[in-house]
């Protein structure tokens, strides 16, 4: 850990971050959950139901830069707090939707307040622990993403005897708890313990990103992997059901598990493996993301594909272990080949771009392609983006160490006129 700030600190830091992740992820993650009921209550095709999630990105998106760029000038766990306090006023709005009109809006404000955790959640990890085990701190936070995903989607299963509605708020007034112990959060210095000239921020800190290589690679990976990932978590519910004849509840349930299973393997497994072999290898985090990306393709073929139930629930998993691992290593790739003062602007960057090129149309072309022919032929089809995943990172991995020492360069170096 960083010495500024005691240890006891930090891990309360650490605990309070991770659970803002994981109401984040619990709210983006409940419409996937709940696809049938709330197509019956507003008469939504495959179509609409991927609005819900494109809004959603659209949000994401817009606000990303203006909260990246505020995030390496000022205090950062006020900023979150705030993020955290519109996604959970949002997520409670959608439950009380009276039309379809209200629940896209809705959708598109609580992506407004997500992209603040990703933002300024992953920055201040990056400085409150040393950048040895940053992979496995970042492990920590990314373990959020399956844990409330798999929550969001057990609620509808073991309670889908509420009222959809009462799910809503039952995951939104928890979001006001975690914003109020956020508030009590020191804002560490930025670049934690390690030692550098400062850097220029705002727009022209977006202009000096765009030149490394490694960065962009690893972003467009990610993008790519999103147009698999965010389909299987948003229309996987109705895969299982209708191609596997299983009742809904028990598809919700069933996928809550993998999901969990999967995630908590993966992000471990990724934190670890990838610290270690960032420490023999520069741009490791980076290869060894483009390796699980390739080696995810043929598992989740198998598990679209084989009816066996067994089968495919063990490939599904397989494949989604390997999707996991990606989270944590890809993030401590960015974070490794940017500046401390840089930071909050490079994951708003990554925001922008992996959702651009990832989901932000990726849900309703996926919708239209399963309404035209079948579930089974659009996950086929865009499982595929798994193999450009796996190069860009691969190419990542290539470029990382001259980015690596031109990074070490300017943090020794004299210090630009900083806006």
């Amino acid at each position: 850990m960083t010495s500024p700030i005691p240890r006891r600190a930090v891990l309360f830091a650490l605990g309070v971050i991770f659970s803002a992740n994981f109401l984040s992820y619990l709210d983006r993650t409940l419409v996937s959950a709940l696809e049938t009921p709330l197509a019956e209550a507003f008469g939504l095709s495959a179509k609409g139901h991927g609005w819900l999630w494109a809004l959603f990105t659209l949000g994401y998106m817009v606000f990303a830069m203006p909260i990246g760029m505020l995030a390496d000038r000022r205090n950062r766990p006020r900023i979150l707090a705030l993020c955290v306090v519109i996604w959970s006023f949002a997520t409670i709005t959608s439950g009380w939707a009276p039309s379809s009109g209200v629940l896209y809006v809705s959708r598109f404000f609580i992506g407004v307040g997500e992209a603040g955790c990703l933002i300024i959640g992953q920055a201040l990890i990056a400085d409150y622990v040393r950048k040895e085990v940053r992979g496995r701190a970042l492990s920590l936070f990314h373990l959020a993403v399956p844990l409330g995903g798999t929550c969001a989607f057990i609620m509808a299963g073991a309670l889908g005897k509420m009222d959809w509605r009462d799910l809503f708020y039952i995951a939104g007034v928890p979001g006001f708890l975690v914003a109020a112990a956020i508030l009590l959060l020191v804002d560490p210095p930025r670049g934690g313990d390690e030692p550098h000239r400062h850097a220029r921020t705002g727009l022209k800190a977006y202009v000096e990103l765009l030149r490394t290589r490694t960065l962009l690679f690893v972003i467009f990976g990610q993008a790519f992997a999103m147009l698999i990932l965010v389909c299987l978590i948003h229309f996987g519910i109705k895969f299982f059901h209708e191609e596997r004849g299983m009742p809904e509840d028990q598809a919700q349930i069933y996928f809550g598990f993998m999901a969990l299973i999967s995630g908590i393997l993966g992000n471990t497994v990724g934190g670890i493996l990838g610290d270690r072999l960032a420490k023999r290898i520069r741009g490791g985090y980076a290869l060894l993301a483009g390796i699980s990306y390739l080696a995810a393709l043929p598992l989740l073929l198998i598990g679209f594909h084989v009816t066996e139930r067994l089968i495919s629930f063990s490939s599904l998993t397989a494949g989604s272990f390997c999707l996991f691992l990606c989270m944590p290593v890809v993030n401590a790739q960015i974070a490794s080949v940017t500046h401390p003062d840089q930071r909050g602007a490079a994951w708003a960057l990554a925001i922008c771009i992996l959702h651009l090129f990832g989901d932000t149309f990726n849900p309703p072309l996926f919708g239209a392609v399963s309404d035209k022919y079948t579930r089974l032929t659009a996950f086929t089809w865009f499982s595929f983006s798994l193999l450009l995943a796996g190069v860009c990172c691969l190419l990542a991995a290539r470029f990382a160490r001259r980015d690596m020492d031109r990074l070490q360069a300017r943090m020794n170096g004299p210090s630009p006129n900083v806006l």
